[in-house]
């Protein structure tokens, strides 16, 4: 997929995203609280989409942290900034950006998470090196995505794989172990979700 495509398949989604994706909400409060985060914490939600995950976040840094979204949809962001405002979460901001060519300076972030979005990224491999490079020394780095190389499961979803701009072939766990030294891996729905959990060394 191209990052066009990507764009275009999202902006589409976007009016239904939240709609459509509610069965992710318990894998997703699993998953931001594996980050470990702690009061006044920096976090990057790469991929952040329409904001799932920015109410959880922003209680957990409370107002001395900062939770920065990226995305590469400005429709999917839209949605994103009206929570933001409705909400009133003042430390929370968006960006729109490519998550292997994120616009930050070296160890910006204590904490980064991506949900559901290295099987949709294209140079995702290039993603998990970028996410690398902008955590601070010991900061943790938390995936939660499908797990379709290899699964079992994975021939029967390639129609819906197709609708969301999903490559099966992303093998992001191998790459988080090529970059991170400190990988651990978490099992749900029988193998076919993960969350991973790296650590910066």
């Amino acid at each position: 997929m191209t990052l066009e495509t990507i764009r275009q398949t999202f902006t589409d989604w976007a009016p239904h995203y939240d709609a459509t994706h509610s069965w992710s909400l318990p894998n997703r409060r699993e998953a931001r609280l594996a980050l470990g985060v702690q009061p006044g914490d920096r976090v990057l939600d790469i991929a952040c989409g329409t904001g799932a995950n920015f109410k959880h976040l922003s209680e957990l840094v409370g107002e001395a942290g900062r939770v920065t979204g990226v995305d590469l949809t400005p429709a999917m962001l839209n949605i994103a900034r009206a929570k933001i405002v409705r909400h009133g979460w003042e430390n929370v901001e968006v960006h729109t950006a490519d998550a292997a060519q994120l616009p930050f300076p070296a160890a910006s972030f204590d904490r980064a998470i991506c949900a559901f979005a290295m099987n949709i990224i294209p140079d995702y491999a290039e993603a998990i090196v970028e996410a690398w490079r902008v955590l601070v020394p010991g900061g943790r780095l938390v995936v939660l995505d499908l797990n379709l190389p290899g699964n079992r499961f994975a021939r029967r979803l390639s129609r819906f794989a197709r609708t969301c701009a999903v490559e099966l072939g992303h093998d992001s766990i191998t790459e988080l172990r090529r970059t991170f030294a400190d990988v651990e891996v978490r099992w749900r729905w029988v193998g076919l979700i993960y969350i991973a959990v790296a650590v910066k060394g």
